[in-house]
């Protein structure tokens, strides 16, 4: 608790800092951004505290009822007006609720429900497919609104289930398609054409073409210096390993064209280096790169930055997906530093919660939320810097966003009720 409160109130001034223009509006304090942030976070802590005054046994029987809630609400959402060319957002006066951002909650929940009980085993092809269903449904209408970013932040659940006793293979074969897609994407990206026999290919298929090579000469290999016995496994798996990639491979075209939108097809070009868009598509992706760099070691100083504000807008969004810039910008290499080590603690100190607990559900609540935070950590840092894919996706407990914050603080509060009755819940 100690370590999420410092995280939010370090993410609360460096808002505040964002939003900065070397003096005080004279309009009211609430109507600022940093204003705003401030009525979500004291909503969140009310309803975190609320939380911690529930029984964990409620909580428990109520992860279906909150989980179908949810789907409700992200079907309905779709029917909302489209923000920033997506339909993500109910609004209520200058308010507005992502219900996105609360899936994950109602997701971890479900998933733990489901995969807690007594005749439930992940080595059981039934259970999986169920278990998989419960993520598939969510991140496929999050998809649909298109907010590509927070779907991606459900493959964390693959995590989880590795802890329950997925077998490694699978997690294996999961990288390994990840692997083929991202190439995939790379060579759709870069509009390859090679001729073969007078033939003109794109490099997508071409690649599709080596891969099949690829799955040949394992088969072979396998037939000739494999012992008898154990060739049937291997060909098991070689033929699911080849149907994998084959078949991401083929989809990956239908998918770049028709799911990605062109600022998407474009974000993906510039960090493949495939592109240069300064003033277009690139622009975010620049500008955070210069406010970075300009933090050097030490930084500039808390309120002293000149790129990452709204005093001159050099970088867009500094105070929801590009947050990091400002940090970087006025706390430098040694303020990140330190920031990475408190969100490294974070997730250390999670897991060593989940590790502990007696009741299976709990445990596999506690691997879910600290999955998602990973992959928001991972994913953000990784946009702003350049080597992700710019796809808008916040920084917990950093970036501005009720909805976010709000979602956040109720995962870590769930956690810790649960935490609370380790010692009495016998499973």
């Amino acid at each position: 608790m100690v370590l999420c409160i410092s995280l939010i109130a370090f993410g609360y001034f460096t808002i505040y800092s964002s939003s900065f223009l070397g003096y005080e509006k004279d309009n009211s304090f609430w109507s600022h951004s940093y204003g705003k942030q401030m009525i979500w976070i004291i909503i969140s802590v009310l309803l975190g505290t609320l939380i911690l005054l529930i029984e964990g046994n409620f909580i428990q029987n109520s992860s279906y009822i909150i989980y179908s809630v949810v789907i409700v609400l992200l079907i309905i959402v779709m029917f909302m007006p489209a923000i920033k060319g997506a339909k993500s957002w109910f609004q209520f006066g200058g308010f507005s609720i992502q219900p996105s951002e609360f899936a994950k909650l109602g997701c971890s929940l479900a998933f733990a429900r489901y995969l807690s009980l007594i005749n439930v085993r992940t080595q059981n092809i039934k259970n999986r497919i169920i278990a998989a269903s419960l993520v598939v449904i969510p991140a496929l209408l999050i998809m649909i609104q298109p907010d590509p970013g927070t779907m991606l932040v459900f493959i964390g659940f693959v995590f989880v289930l590795y802890r329950e006793g997925l077998s490694g293979n699978i997690l294996l074969i999961g990288l390994f398609a990840v692997l083929i897609a991202v190439t995939g994407v790379f060579f759709k990206a870069s509009a390859l054409y090679i001729t073969i026999f007078g033939i003109e290919i794109s490099g997508n298929l071409f690649f599709g073409f080596i891969l099949l090579l690829g799955f040949t000469a394992a088969f072979f290999i396998i037939r000739y210096f494999v012992l008898p016995r154990y060739r049937r496994e291997k060909f098991v798996r070689l033929a699911v390993v080849s149907v994998v990639g084959i078949c991401i491979t083929l989809s990956v075209s239908f998918v770049y064209d028709n799911m990605f939108k062109e600022r998407h097809r474009n974000r993906f070009q510039i960090m493949f280096g495939i592109k240069e868009d300064r003033k277009g598509d690139g622009y975010n992706i620049y500008q955070a790169l210069s406010a970075i760099g300009s933090g050097e070691t030490f930084g500039k100083g808390y309120l002293r930055g000149t790129l990452s504000n709204d005093k001159f807008k050099h970088v867009p969004e500094q105070n929801t997906d590009f947050i990091f810039c400002v940090l970087a910008e006025e706390w430098g290499f040694m303020g990140c530093f330190v920031f990475i080590l408190l969100y490294a603690a974070i997730l250390i100190r999670m897991i060593m919660i989940a590790e502990r607990q007696r009741s299976r559900f709990t445990r596999i609540y506690g691997y879910c939320v600290t999955s998602i935070l990973f992959f928001h950590f991972m994913i953000n840092i990784g946009m702003v810097i350049g080597l992700a894919p710019v796809i808008g996706i916040p920084l917990p407990f950093f970036s501005k966003g009720g909805s976010a914050v709000l979602a956040f603080t109720l995962m870590i509060a769930i956690l810790l009720r649960l935490d609370a009755e380790r010692k009495v819940v016998l499973r």
